[in-house]
């Protein structure tokens, strides 16, 4: 049996962006996807961390992780279609 959890890793680079466009920009991407894909964004936004955990519990989407360094950011979701 398939496991349709497993997918590709995506990277959305938000780098300089600010609110809302990085999650703009994942909306629009999230209509190419496919269910189990993993999305890893790299934003320099401070409020990037707030408005993607809001994005995922909206799109009933992952939420993995969100490190910082520096002043990158680095989220992590899953993409989780019905």
């Amino acid at each position: 049996m398939k496991d349709n959890t497993l997918g590709k890793e995506i990277i959305l680079d938000a780098r300089g962006l600010e609110c809302p466009i990085p999650v703009l920009k994942a909306r629009k991407l999230a209509q190419t996807t496919k269910n189990g894909d993993k999305i890893k964004v790299l934003c320099t936004d401070p409020l990037a961390e707030m408005d993607f955990k809001h994005y995922c519990e909206q799109s009933k989407f992952k939420y993995i992780s969100c490190t910082k360094k520096n002043k990158q950011i680095v989220i992590y979701y899953q993409i989780v279609k019905s």
